[in-house]
């Protein structure tokens, strides 16, 4: 018979009294970093769209999403992009990133003037960056012109008014009248919203050459008129900013909510 004195089984004990709480507290650790992981917030995620070739550099677009959707939507320039660009007006269209879909947007363009622009405040070399709510199709079908079709007074922001002629493939700028440039300083950006026949056709971030080179790093928020017409996500504010991290020039419609 093996006899197992008092001392050796008291060790034993603790033995297992050590390995048990060991465990558990291992079990309690693994729970708590599961909690931990389903409570914490999703990082935001961004998807670029194919680059083009924008002067000596590209242009692309890019969307951010989180988990209430996506919070912004943009084009990203690389530095080079703002040489060696034509001398006469240019226009390039950038694709949406593969498989993102951020209503009402359905298509971005940037336009160069490379001379400026009537009227006289924007008469300075400068990118239109239009986000498009409505169809390639539908762009193609605006005709230039006097545009007198009114636009419901709740879908126009506040202090916008309307510059009359449609331009081509594009509608007609409405300008916010309390903007810098209309009030004794240099135009170097602003929002402008744009309309055809009293319907919203697209949100337009407008930055001049200098400004974008000046490595930047503003957000300014996005006047709201009472009601949109179509259902989608508006942004309450729009930024033109360095981005040092992938060394971009980036101009968004920010803070996106649904509508």
């Amino acid at each position: 018979m093996l006899v197992v004195s008092s001392a050796s089984r008291q060790r034993r004990t603790r033995r297992v009294i050590l390995s048990s709480a060991f465990a558990g507290a291992a079990v309690a650790a693994l729970s708590i970093a599961a909690c931990s992981s389903d409570t914490e917030p999703a990082t935001p995620r961004e998807v670029d769209g194919a680059a083009v070739t924008v002067g000596q550099g590209t242009a692309r677009t890019f969307v951010v999403t989180g988990p209430d959707g996506a919070s912004s939507i943009g084009v990203a320039l690389t530095p080079q992009a703002l040489d060696g660009l034509p001398s006469v007006d240019s226009m390039w269209s950038l694709p949406l990133p593969a498989g993102e879909k951020v209503a009402p947007y359905d298509h971005v363009e940037i336009n160069w003037n490379a001379h400026g622009h009537p009227p006289a405040v924007y008469g300075i070399p400068h990118f239109d960056f239009h986000f498009y709510t409505v169809s390639t199709a539908a762009q193609a079908a605006i005709q230039p012109g006097p545009d007198t079709v009114t636009v419901p007074s709740p879908n126009v922001p506040p202090n916008y008014v309307s510059g009359v002629q449609a331009v081509p493939d594009m509608g007609v700028h409405w300008v916010d009248t309390l903007s810098a440039e209309f009030q004794g300083h240099v135009f170097d950006h602003t929002l402008i919203y744009g309309f055809y026949h009293g319907a919203m056709v697209f949100l337009e971030p407008m930055v001049t050459r200098d400004f974008l080179a000046s490595q930047p790093n503003v957000s300014l928020p996005v006047k709201q008129p009472l009601a949109f017409q179509q259902p989608g996500s508006y942004p309450s504010r729009y930024s033109v900013r360095f981005d040092a991290a992938t060394s971009t020039i980036r101009v968004s419609l920010d803070s996106l909510a649904v509508h």
